[in-house]
């Protein structure tokens, strides 16, 4: 058995041609997330964040989704329960503050925006989201969304959403 310094944890890239196509992403993201994944989105202004996280959660049954900017987290109830947390105003707060841990260890699909600004997220099944700008088009931006599993079954789910994207 490879120590898990020595894993290639799997990575999907998804090209987005704008806000329709980053929601409609999330939805499909929604059908291989698991309670107690840990989502870690990290990108620009205007990279699609929070329009996937709605993605997600609109994908799961769990309502209307709200920016946590100034609340810095929200609970949706949905087929699986959501903590959706925005690190962008961080300064405010401390991390353990926020119960992260805490939603993790209650099986909850926990969403963070802006987690650059987290510099020890705890271990464990993880989907780092990285969303990047990579040029304009007449009806937008193009933003690369890069996911990388960390963790077994991680690696199971992203490789799900891969087998469930179309044909290009």
């Amino acid at each position: 058995m490879m120590p898990d310094s020595e894993i290639a944890f799997p990575v999907l890239d998804f090209l987005s041609g704008g806000e329709e196509d980053t929601h409609e992403f999330g939805k499909l993201l929604a059908r291989s997330v698991f309670p107690g994944l840990l989502v870690l989105l990290s990108g620009d202004l205007g990279t699609g964040k929070t329009v996937l996280v709605r993605g997600i959660v609109e994908g799961l049954s769990g309502g209307n989704v709200r920016s946590p900017s100034f609340t810095l987290v929200n609970e949706y109830k949905a087929d699986i329960p959501v903590t959706h947390a925005d690190l962008y105003r961080l300064s405010c707060c401390r991390f353990e503050d926020l119960g992260l841990e805490e939603a993790l260890e209650e099986k909850r699909l926990v969403l963070v925006e802006w987690a650059q600004n987290w510099k020890e997220p705890p271990q464990g099944e993880t989907w780092q989201c990285v969303l990047e700008k990579r040029g304009a088009r007449k009806d937008g931006e193009t933003i690369l969304i890069r996911i990388q599993a960390i963790g077994k079954r991680a690696a199971r789910s992203l490789e799900e959403v891969r087998q469930a994207l179309p044909e290009e």
